[in-house]
């Protein structure tokens, strides 16, 4: 009952119209001001004489509900103005839409508020203070030439004050929906955190989704696809770079990864590929093998498919035997693999070899003894793995496998190392990122 013009000033309406000049002004209606309109189109006069008065234009959509006589229930309003503020954002993509705090019952003061907290996209809430910071009631009879003509705000000589005060106000459905997403990231599952983001996508910036979906590719293994977005996102993503060795270092972080959530079944599997590419890399950068050129031939049965092959490995006499000794009935051309590789290590690595390294050495035969007993329980079984029945197959814990392939890779590649090798927590580093900036 305060608009368009009360007491010889603004009401909320034509205020926040002359400070902020929207292109669309949604009149929500009741069915007394449905009446005020009809007696004399006071609302939209004077929308129209504020307009040509300050140069710009405005539209002004009546939303008439002129069933409703009781203003001042609560529950009539939020349903109604949820529908149509969601209608509005629709039919305004890439607007910003502000809603007008000051204006109706107290009820329907409280439904715009609770709205403009829970939508899933970015409202302005404002609030208009009366002239004299108290009620603003006039006199019933409304002269539509006389107030405007009377109107202080059209009047800048006397210095009339914008009253108009922005709410700040956080939207709590995406506080909520963020604290979830928050969770989901800490699990490091990022599918479900953009799941939930993506219906509050307006309150969150391009860059956090970026670098969120950044690292739903990278623990994907999908690393070109990351790395284009984490460069979009302004964001050094991986800590090793080197083309050699940067999805070998990737692919033990996504087995750290399942180990630490337990997800053991995934991590078991995992373990023959890791294991294999460990020890080829452990050959040709601590043995100087340069296993696939020398000492293999690639499968027909397609790309990447290796075998170790015996006449390759007759141009050595002695590692041949080698080989002949540990293989029943002698070696024969089988497919690379960690098994197949941990007789070239223990040749070098021995006592007698070219390159002693006891340590690695227990280790890769420690590693190739745990492959060997939990990949057939795995892959043979349906039912999920516990940590107690990887302990009582492979004689030690899955944590402590982990710790001997990074141990290996480390001790292959140190050049990619930092002294306080925080390389192998890149992931937790990056999950801080993405939350900070979806709190910033």
């Amino acid at each position: 009952m305060t608009d368009p013009i009360k007491n010889d000033y603004d009401g909320p309406l034509l205020h926040i119209l002359r400070h902020y000049r929207p292109e669309k002004a949604y009149l929500f209606m009741t069915q007394r001001v449905c009446e005020l309109a009809d007696q004399d189109n006071r609302y939209k006069i004077h929308v129209e004489c504020l307009c040509a008065q300050e140069g710009f234009h405005c539209e002004v959509i009546e939303l008439r509900h002129d069933e409703i006589d009781k203003p001042q229930e609560f529950d009539i309003f939020y349903p109604l103005f949820e529908r149509e503020i969601y209608a509005i954002h629709k039919d305004n993509p890439g607007s910003q839409i502000l809603i007008n705090l000051s204006s109706g019952t107290p009820q329907m003061k409280s439904a715009c508020q609770l709205v403009a907290l829970t939508t899933p996209f970015p409202v302005l809430p404002i609030q208009v203070t009366t002239p004299k910071e108290r009620e603003n009631y006039g006199s019933d009879n409304y002269d539509i030439e006389g107030a405007w003509e009377n109107n202080i705000d059209n009047h800048s000589e006397m210095g009339p004050k914008n009253r108009c005060l922005a709410v700040e106000a956080h939207n709590l459905r995406f506080l909520f929906l963020r604290e979830a997403a928050i969770s989901h990231i800490e699990a490091y599952d990022y599918q479900a955190a953009l799941d939930v983001l993506y219906s509050v996508g307006d309150f969150v910036s391009q860059d956090a989704l970026d670098l969120l979906e950044a690292a739903k590719h990278r623990r994907n293994m999908e690393l070109k696809e990351a790395a284009v977005l984490a460069n979009k996102a302004n964001y050094d993503l991986f800590p090793i770079k080197s083309s050699n060795v940067i999805a070998l270092f990737e692919y033990l972080l996504r087995l750290k990864l399942q180990q630490k959530n337990m997800e053991l079944m995934d991590f078991v599997r995992g373990i023959s590929p890791a294991l294999t590419n460990l020890f080829e890399c452990f050959l040709e950068e601590k043995c100087k093998r340069r296993v696939k050129r020398d000492y293999c031939y690639e499968s027909p049965k397609g790309s990447n498919y290796w075998k170790l092959s015996r006449s390759k490995l007759a141009q050595e006499k002695e590692l041949l035997e080698h080989y002949d000794s540990i293989f029943f009935g002698g070696f024969k051309d089988t497919y690379l693999s960690c098994a197949s590789l941990l007789p070239m290590i223990a040749f070098d690595c021995g006592p007698n070899g070219q390159s002693p390294n006891v340590d690695a050495l227990k280790k890769a035969q420690e590693m190739r003894n745990v492959e060997e007993k939990i990949r057939n329980p795995a892959a043979h079984n349906i039912v999920a793995i516990t940590e107690e029945q990887f302990e009582k197959e492979a004689g030690i814990s899955s944590r402590k496998l982990l710790q001997y392939m990074m141990w290996m890779f480390k001790h292959t590649f140190p050049q990619h190392f930092s002294p306080e090798g925080e390389e192998w927590n890149s992931y937790d580093i990056m999950n801080d990122e993405i939350i900070r900036r979806l709190k910033s």
